[in-house]
């Protein structure tokens, strides 16, 4: 009785570390291509008189392994 208790344990004790030493072994592929990222994806304005020039800049970086081509930017 103790011996299959013993057994049943070591069994169970590998299953685990080789679930385990997979799991941690296993990365993702890397991302191809362009990746946008913002660090802020939007801006409110506080409220001015008319006619004052307001102006605010965004941070666009590449996270992606190829040249990201930027067309066109548009506000709503």
């Amino acid at each position: 009785m103790k011996s299959d208790f013993l057994r049943t344990s070591v069994v169970l004790f590998c299953m685990i570390a080789i679930f385990v030493y997979g799991s941690l072994s296993y990365s993702a592929p890397p991302e191809v291509g362009p990746i946008i990222h913002f660090r802020q994806t939007s801006h409110t304005f506080p409220i001015v008189f008319e006619g004052t020039e307001l102006t605010h800049t965004f941070v666009v970086s590449n996270k992606g392994t190829a040249t990201l081509n930027i067309k066109k930017v548009t506000h709503s």
